[in-house]
C-alpha cells in the first residue's frame, strides 16, 4: 500500500536520525578540548544536512493512502488526479533531498533524453494513456504493455531528475504532450489523446508522471479492460509499482552518497582539528 511505502521514508528518517545522534556524541566527548568549538563547528554542519534529508523523508512518507501503490480502474476506464496539495508536498521533498545531495558534493543528477520512441524503435506514446483522467477514449488492451516499455528505457535517477525538474504550477494537459511537458504535468493528467498525441516527450517524464500518479494519496491509473484481463487494473497496477520501485531506489541511494558525503567530510574536519600542532603552526 501506498502508506506502506511513508513506513519506508519513515524507516530512512530514523536511521538518519541515528547519525545525527553519533555525531552529537563525537561533539560532546570533545567538549572539555581546546578544539571544542571547531569540532561543533564540523558536527553542526554535518547535523544540518542530515536533518534536511529527515525533515524531507519524513514529509514524503505523508502523502500516500491506504490504496495499493498503482491503484488502478479495476474496469476499462479513466483513473484520477492526485491530491494537488500532496503533489506539491512530495514535490518539494524531493527537491529539497536532492538540493542537499548535490550541496553535499554527490553528483547531479542526469535526465533521460530518450523519447516515447526511443532510439527509432517501436512507438509507445500509447503507454501515457494509463494517466488519463478525462475524456473518452481509455487505454487500449495493449497500452498497459507499451508503458511497461517506456519504463523499461528509464534508470531511476534519470526518473527522480524529471520529477524534481518540474515545477508545482505545471499544469494537467489540455493540447497535445511535447517534448517539454513535465513529470508533474503528466501526473495530473487530462484526456488520453493529449496525452498520447506524440511522441517526442521525453520517457523519463511519463515514468516520472506515473510514480507520482501510483505513489500520492487520490492517484488512480487509468485502466484499458477488466481487472485480470491484458491491459487491464492488476496489469497497469504493475506498471505503476515498477516506477514507484524505481524512485524509491533512487532516492535510498542519493540519501546514502549524501550521508557518506556528510560523514567523510565531518570526519576529516575533526580529525584535521584533532592532529597534533608542530612548532611552526
Amino acid at each position: 500500500k501506498k502508506e506502506d511505502v511513508g513506513n519506508y521514508f519513515k524507516g530512512l528518517g530514523v536511521k538518519l536520525g541515528k547519525a545525527s545522534e553519533e555525531l552529537e556524541e563525537v561533539a560532546k566527548k570533545a567538549a572539555d578540548s581546546s578544539q571544542s568549538q571547531e569540532v561543533r563547528g564540523a558536527v553542526d554542519l554535518a547535523k544540518a544536512t542530515l536533518n534536511t534529508l529527515k525533515t524531507n523523508i519524513n514529509l514524503l512518507g505523508t502523502v500516500g493512502d491506504d490504496n495499493v501503490v498503482g491503484y488502478a480502474n479495476n474496469v476499462a476506464g479513466s483513473g484520477a488526479a492526485v491530491a494537488d496539495n500532496e503533489l506539491k508536498k512530495a514535490l518539494r521533498a524531493l527537491q529539497e533531498i536532492v538540493k542537499a545531495a548535490t550541496d553535499a558534493g554527490v553528483q547531479t543528477l542526469k535526465e533521460g533524453t530518450i523519447t516515447l520512441q526511443a532510439n527509432g524503435g517501436a512507438d509507445n506514446k500509447d503507454g501515457a494513456k494509463i494517466l488519463a483522467t478525462s475524456g473518452g477514449n481509455n487505454p487500449g488492451a495493449n497500452d498497459a504493455g507499451k508503458a511497461a516499455a517506456i519504463l523499461a528505457t528509464v534508470s531511476g535517477d534519470e526518473l527522480l531528475a524529471s520529477i524534481i525538474a518540474s515545477k508545482e504550477s505545471d499544469a494537467e494537459l489540455t493540447d497535445n504532450a511535447s517534448g517539454d511537458t513535465t513529470a508533474v504535468a503528466f501526473s495530473k493528467g487530462g484526456q488520453a489523446d493529449h496525452l498520447a498525441g506524440a511522441n517526442t516527450p521525453k520517457a523519463a517524464a511519463v515514468a516520472g508522471g506515473i510514480a507520482l500518479r501510483s505513489l500520492v494519496k487520490t492517484g488512480k491509473l487509468a485502466s484499458g479492460a477488466a481487472d485480470n484481463a491484458t491491459g487491464g487494473g492488476k496489469e497497469v497496477q504493475g506498471v505503476g509499482a515498477t516506477a514507484v520501485n524505481k524512485l524509491l531506489v533512487a532516492v535510498e541511494d542519493i540519501i546514502k552518497k549524501t550521508v557518506k558525503n556528510v560523514l567523510e567530510k565531518a570526519k576529516e574536519k575533526i580529525d584535521e582539528v584533532r592532529k597534533p600542532k608542530t612548532a611552526e603552526e
